[in-house]
This record gives C-alpha cells, sequence and structure tokens, in this order.
C-alpha cells in the first residue's frame, strides 16, 4: 500500500523527469515551493483537485502519480508491469483511505440489494436479474463503478459515483432529479454514503468531438438550437427560486462586493502572470497540435476586460444577487463534453458533471458553451442566442433583451480568462483562449445592440 512518503518520491522523480526545478513545478501550479518540497518529502500531499493537473504539467495519467507501493520505486521504473485491474482496486483504495471515506477491504458503494430497490423505484416490472460490476475508476473527487443490471427482456447500464468527501455534485443531481431535468436518470443520491447512482450515457453523441468534420460532429451542430432550448428550460424552473438558492448556495466571488472585487484582481493576476511568460518565450508554441499564433495587441483586451467587469459587474451583482432578482441556477461548467444528445428519435439533451452548479447569471453558461466554445463571433451566435432569450421567456418575464445582452456581455469578460487560467496550469488550449478574444472583441470591444 502506497504511504505518503513514496508519494513523494514519485512526485520528485516525475519533476525531474519533466526537467523541472522545484520552483518551476511550484509556478505552474500557482503555489509556493516549499509546499512542493513538503510533498517530495513525504510531509504533505497535494489537494486532489492539482492531480489532473500535474497530469497534465508531467504529460501522464492521474493513475501513473497516484500508483500502488511495489510501482512507486523509481529504481525499479522500468520493470513496472501492465497489472491495471490491480492498480485500479490499490489506488482506489489509498484514496479513500486517506480522505477518510471506505477503509480497504471494505465494500464500497450499495450493495446489490440497495441497487435493486433503487431501480425498482423507476422499473417496478424488472423481473429476475443478474448484477455485473467493472473494476473501480478513480476520479479526482470520487471513484466510479460501472454496473450492469441484466434481466432477460432488458439490460440497465449504471454508473455509481462514490464521492470522498461531502460534495457539491450531489446537491447539483438530487436539485435537477426533482424537476426531471436534463440529466441521466437519477436512481439514487445518498448523502451519508456519499454515493450517486444512475444511467450510464449510452447511445448518445458527446459534444467533445463537435469540432470533428464527422458523422458525429456534423449531428451536434446541427443540433444546437435543441441544446440552448433545454438550457433556457433549466434556467427557467429555477428563475429566481430562493428555495433553490438557499440549497446550493453562491459562490463565494458573489458573497459581497468585496469578494466579488477580490475575483476580479484575482482574474487579473492570473493574466498579469500569463502575459509574463508569453513575452519571455515560456508559453509553448505548439501544444497538443494547438498552435500559439496571438498578436500581442490582443493580449490588451483582457487589462480592459478587468475595467469593465469593474464597472458593470459589480454594481450589477450588488443589485441582483443581494436580492436574487434574475439569477437562476446554472450549470456552471457548460461545455461541449459535458453534453451528450441521444441519437434517437425526438433528440433529448444530458447533462453530466455538475460540480460547479451554483446560483448565477443564466449567460454564465451560455458564455463557456458559446463563447469558448461552439461560436464566439457576434454576427454568428446572434441567431442562437436570439433563439435562447425566446424559449427562456416563454416562462420567464421582466428580463429585458437589453439585460439579457449586458449579462452575456459581463460573462464573456469574465469567461475569458478561464483559459489563461488553464494555460498557466500547463493545460495550452489555444483555440479556447482566441476565442474568447474574438467573443470579448466583437460582443463587448465592438459593442453596438
Amino acid at each position: 500500500m502506497l504511504d505518503i512518503k513514496q508519494f513523494g518520491k514519485r512526485i520528485a522523480f516525475l519533476r525531474r523527469k519533466n526537467g523541472m526545478s522545484q520552483e518551476k513545478l511550484a509556478d505552474l501550479l500557482g503555489i509556493s515551493p516549499q509546499a512542493i518540497s513538503k510533498w517530495e518529502n513525504g510531509h504533505t500531499m497535494p489537494d486532489t483537485s492539482l492531480l489532473p493537473v500535474l497530469a497534465q504539467i508531467f504529460q501522464c495519467s492521474v493513475d501513473t502519480i497516484i500508483m500502488p507501493a511495489y510501482l512507486f520505486d523509481p529504481e525499479i521504473e522500468e520493470k513496472k508491469i501492465d497489472g491495471m485491474d490491480v492498480r485500479a482496486r490499490h489506488i482506489a483504495d489509498y484514496i479513500i483511505q486517506q480522505l477518510g471515506g471506505t477503509m480497504p477491504g471494505e465494500s464500497i458503494g450499495l450493495d446489490d440489494a440497495a441497487i435493486i430497490e433503487a431501480v425498482r423505484r423507476v422499473h417496478p416490472n424488472l423481473g429476475n436479474y443478474q448484477i455485473a460490476r467493472r473494476k473501480p475508476e478513480t476520479h479526482k473527487r470520487y471513484v466510479s463503478i460501472y454496473i450492469t443490471v441484466a434481466t432477460p427482456q432488458q439490460e440497465l447500464r449504471l454508473v455509481e459515483k462514490v464521492y470522498y468527501s461531502d460534495d457539491k455534485e450531489l446537491l447539483g443531481y438530487e436539485l435537477f432529479r426533482q424537476h426531471v431535468l436534463a440529466v441521466p436518470q437519477i436512481y439514487c443520491v445518498d448523502f451519508d454514503k456519499k454515493v450517486l447512482l444512475m444511467d450510464e450515457v449510452t447511445d448518445s453523441v458527446q459534444g467533445i468531438h463537435f469540432d470533428e468534420d464527422s458523422e458525429s460532429g456534423i449531428f451536434f451542430r446541427n443540433q444546437y438550437c435543441v441544446i440552448l432550448k433545454e438550457m433556457a428550460k433549466v434556467h427557467a424552473v429555477f428563475w429566481e427560486s430562493k428555495n433553490a438558492f438557499e440549497k446550493i448556495g453562491l459562490d463565494k466571488r458573489h458573497e459581497s462586493k468585496e469578494s466579488l472585487l477580490a475575483h476580479i484582481n484575482g482574474l487579473e493576476q492570473n493574466f498579469l502572470a500569463y502575459r509574463e511568460k508569453e513575452e519571455t518565450g515560456r508559453i509553448p508554441k505548439v501544444w497538443n497540435g494547438f498552435s500559439n499564433t496571438i498578436h500581442a495587441d490582443k493580449l490588451n483586451y483582457y487589462q480592459d476586460a478587468v475595467q469593465f467587469l469593474k464597472q458593470k459587474y459589480i454594481p450589477m451583482a450588488e443589485e441582483r444577487f443581494r436580492v436574487g432578482k434574475n439569477i437562476t441556477i446554472i450549470h456552471g461548467d457548460l461545455h461541449p463534453g459535458n453534453i451528450f444528445l441521444s441519437k434517437s428519435p425526438g433528440t433529448s439533451v444530458k447533462m453530466i458533471d455538475m460540480e460547479a452548479i451554483r446560483a448565477g447569471l443564466c449567460t454564465e453558461d451560455l458564455a463557456m458553451l458559446m463563447a469558448l466554445h461552439i461560436e464566439p463571433d457576434k454576427e454568428r451566435s446572434k441567431p442562437l442566442l436570439d433563439h435562447y432569450y425566446e424559449c427562456l421567456c416563454q416562462n420567464v418575464k421582466g428580463y429585458s433583451y437589453e439585460m439579457f445582452m449586458d449579462d452575456y456581455r459581463i460573462s464573456i469578460a469574465e469567461a475569458m480568462f478561464y483559459p489563461i487560467r488553464l494555460i498557466n496550469n500547463g493545460i495550452c488550449d489555444f483555440i479556447m483562449r482566441d476565442r474568447g478574444i474574438r467573443a470579448y472583441e466583437t460582443f463587448v470591444a465592438n459593442n453596438t445592440l
């Protein structure tokens, strides 16, 4: 079983293998070199949210970083075996133990009886069944277990997520389940056991491939209006819902004027760190096939955006978030990879990964999806935005089009800093960055309704 000192050895090995000093790694992670030293000396471990970032920096999987003890000694690195089934079990047990959950050797998640009881609430005529489980897969916040419930008449493919600690995603799925909204079929949300049981999304097109000139990519692009209509339906259900806001809570940035100002200043500092790296050649020219061809004058939009947010966002947030006016519950990370479209007639939309759910502006979801991913340019995106607005206003009153567009401009100005944070952490998605800039340029810098 992996212990904390062996984990530190692994971090040190991967850092040296990638030619990095402790200072360089700390800079990429936005933490102090002393924190890196403590990891490598076996005094502390990184927050689990940093594991995928470390994996990107080291160009490896999270599993490679968190290996069981017998695979952790750098001296036998070349002799390691491909026992992925054994490794997955060790990783799951170790992480759960470290984070205060189920101890190794115990069963994690729901037992067969609890699973069938939950499934029968949705499928009362289930009949005779057999249950099969695949081996656990570890993620930064949970372990996932894929389960098949087979009967002579049908086969249900489920996924069980067992979280390491209390997780907002459980709240999100529970809230959406109550309103039968655009999520997979939810069978169980158990806050005590920190377990979610839902349908595995199958026979669907995932939007992560929306840029490809494949049949799936074309299908997804042709369904933009369907997606936006479903988004509008979700936002309308939770519009000005104080009950929902109380359950989910405000994001820290909206707790006070001072908190929002600190958030905006943080965006600016993150950008300045990025700009200094860009100017000194520390940002790669090519990353995973993405070319870094940005013009220096485009970077000035970020400083403009900081001032724009201070002038527009702070007074608007004070007026709206304080009283819950013209705000809603948002997904918070609505990029195409978190959207599935069924291939069957009457296309349905399923959204997943709801850890960022919060009270917010409806346009925050729109900016993530539209400005950073599917269509940043104002001329080409405006018909889609108008379609969303028309769908929203079928159930929401008193939200003018002018207010909607003002909110969208604010959301673009904030969202364009998201890819900058990713680049600072070694995830150099230059296409997303350039889309954010294009959206700001056409919607904010050249603002005309």
